[in-house]
């Protein structure tokens, strides 16, 4: 080949290779423009999630002179977020909407069982009072019962006086007692026994002792009614009279000085008992206890964080988890944590800066209040608050387990 040919070639393949190389340039330009075209914020595919923050609101109708407004009220107005609302958070960046409340752990359980604290039993059932009154008056009439006072406004039902086959010396009557639940649209039933000998004539208003006369005889009763309710789960209807029984819940939500807490109505046996058994469940570990200063001190871990990753499992490693341990005691944390009016205007936390027990786990449980009226708050090992989120997110977990 002349050198003349050779050189031919090679200007024709040049020529040959320009126009293909500017194609594939022009390609990929359009399509690293492509995303801007589709997806980006002026795309035809745009993100649309944030649009509703540009809404404006849409001047209120009016009427003409002498026309009456009262039908164009909106059906379903939004009232206003404040300060004192459990999903308020003041701190809260891009938005944030609060999650949903957990249901209860009890209700993911059996419908009917028979709880016991402190020496107390009552029947828990996973249903609302409205429901569970009529069933109770149905289970009464079928055992031949007689209901001689029924109080549906307190939930409260009394048998006349009874005597047993098997024991003929005694005369004995029951009360009833339908309150709500600790859980929303649960119910508790509660029942006292009363007995007198027969040498003595029952008066009809003699008073009801604290604690039932015979607790086998409550027990009988107990397991009776229970085992009825949980097999005959639609006997009897609902009752709309009802529905107002035993007022609201033992336990809700608040903001207490713009922090996340939970009010409990219980007395202080059975809500220490059961704040004891939600400080063990999901995730929560207990180091340590003091129910006369009302403290808790526990370790939280989510469950989902705490699961072995692939690997882990795939090696077998991590798969008993070792349970959370303290350097500290309660008697150290107690010592350092603040306390009286300090405890209340308390800032936030910072543990990096705590130059006292530095490095503190957990997180303290503490609780305040009287009688049927205790406030409990989550706080960091020093007392100070947790963040809005952080400390909503915790006692939420502890109201889901509440029994």
């Amino acid at each position: 080949m002349s050198l003349r040919n050779a050189m031919t070639i090679k200007i024709s393949g040049s020529c040959f290779t320009r126009p293909l190389q500017a194609l594939i340039l022009a390609s990929l330009g359009f399509s690293l423009s492509g995303c801007g075209i589709f997806f980006g914020e002026e795309g035809v595919f745009r993100n649309r999630e944030s649009d509703y923050l540009k809404a404006d609101n849409i001047p209120p109708l009016v009427l003409p002179a002498g026309k009456h407004s009262e039908a164009m009220g909106e059906l379903y107005p939004i009232p206003p977020i404040t300060a004192t609302d459990f999903g308020y958070d003041p701190d809260a960046i891009d938005n944030e909407v609060p999650r949903p409340m957990p249901l209860s752990a009890n209700l993911e359980q059996e419908n009917v069982k028979i709880q016991r604290v402190g020496g107390e039993s009552w029947i828990l059932l996973n249903a609302a009072p409205g429901e569970v009154w009529p069933r109770i008056r149905n289970f009464l009439n079928v055992n031949n019962l007689a209901v001689s006072r029924a109080d549906i406004s307190r939930g409260i039902i009394e048998t006349s006086w009874l005597q047993f086959k098997t024991d003929l010396t005694t005369y004995d009557r029951y009360r009833l007692q339908i309150d709500q639940g600790v859980q929303p649209e649960t119910t508790e039933v509660h029942i006292i026994h009363m007995s007198v000998p027969k040498a003595e004539k029952p008066a009809a208003d003699l008073g009801w002792p604290r604690k039932s006369v015979n607790a086998e005889r409550e027990k009988w009763l107990l397991d009776e009614l229970a085992a009825t309710l949980a097999s005959e789960t639609a006997e009897g209807g609902t009752s709309l009279l009802a529905q107002s029984i035993g007022g609201s819940v033992k336990a809700s939500l608040t903001m207490l000085r713009g922090e996340p807490a939970m009010q409990i109505k219980l007395d202080r046996t059975r809500a220490f008992a059961t704040l004891a058994y939600a400080a063990k469940q999901d995730g929560f570990t207990t180091f340590e206890a003091d129910a006369d200063a009302a403290i808790y001190y526990v370790n939280y871990l989510d469950p989902e964080d705490a699961k072995p990753g692939f690997f882990k499992r795939l090696f077998r490693i991590g798969l008993t988890p070792k349970t959370p341990t303290t350097p500290y005691s309660l008697a150290q944390i107690k010592t350092n944590m603040l306390t009286g009016e300090e405890f209340e205007d308390a800032p936030r936390s910072e543990r990096k800066k705590e130059k006292v027990l530095p490095k503190a786990p957990g997180y303290l449980i503490v609780i305040t209040g009287k009688n049927n009226d205790f406030t409990v708050r989550v706080r960091d090992p020093y007392g100070k608050r947790l963040s809005t989120s952080e400390a909503r997110h915790l006692v939420t977990l502890l109201r889901k387990n509440l029994i």
